[in-house]
């Protein structure tokens, strides 16, 4: 009797493992047929700053994409439920889609008008200018680490635009220790493309969702409890 209960409890952790590496690969793959747009223009456009903005364009599918993936990591974050990856991520892809690119287009836009200026302060002006260009690299890093708090609240709750935008500041400064650590995770990201391959930015989307979902969680819960009405 003892022999089929640890066995039990044995092929029931190995059934919870094999479920939770699926909802990974599952949710990955829907996230990744959005970049099927990005592919076509890498390979049919240069890849110039004069064609930037066709990249653009070829990543605005991803801002819903982002909604699908971060609500359906903030749904197994909360109810420890793997079991369903597909039907969640469209189910949250279609729920956050209008909300998800409201965030989503202004901050392509402000990220095309900052690389001109990049380009153009460090590859074209005078060299005295070349620190104002890496002024908008830092800005590009702050505008990115903005949005994180932004992305995660609007998928969870709903507010209006413009306290939104405030609420995304207010946590941008007052979790100042979880924005730093944001800074570490895009750091070592990005690093970790740079030494591998950009490629493994296909393999992470879910895995880099669900680690930055529980480390930013708090930041839902400090808003469910000192902004959202209980009535609501």
């Amino acid at each position: 009797m003892r022999g089929d209960f640890n066995k039990d409890i044995g092929e029931g952790r190995l059934y919870k493992i094999s479920q939770n590496i699926s909802w990974f690969l599952i949710t990955t793959l829907w996230f990744n047929l959005n970049l099927i747009p990005l592919f076509f223009f890498f390979i049919f456009v240069e890849a110039t700053l004069a064609n930037l903005v066709w990249y653009l364009i070829g990543i605005i599918p991803l801002g819903p994409a982002i909604g699908g993936l971060l609500g359906s990591t903030i749904n197994v974050v909360e109810n420890d439920d793997f079991s369903e990856p597909g039907k969640d991520f469209r189910k949250y892809y279609r729920l956050n889609s209008l909300d998800s690119l409201k965030i989503w287009m202004p901050y392509l836009l402000l990220i095309y008008l900052f690389s001109v200026n990049i380009n153009y302060y460090i590859n074209i002006a005078d060299s005295q200018y070349i620190l104002i260009g890496y002024l908008f690299v830092l800005l590009i890093m702050i505008l990115s680490l903005y949005f994180i708090p932004v992305f995660l609240i609007q998928i969870k709750f709903e507010f209006r635009y413009k306290d939104l935008l405030k609420l995304g500041w207010y946590y941008f400064f007052m979790k100042l220790k979880l924005t730093i650590g944001n800074f570490l995770i895009i750091f070592i990201v990005v690093f970790l493309l740079l030494a591998v391959s950009e490629w493994l930015l296909l393999a992470i989307p879910a895995v880099l969702a669900y680690i930055w979902t529980l480390y930013n969680y708090s930041t839902v819960r400090d808003v469910k409890a000192n902004f959202v009405k209980e009535n609501e």
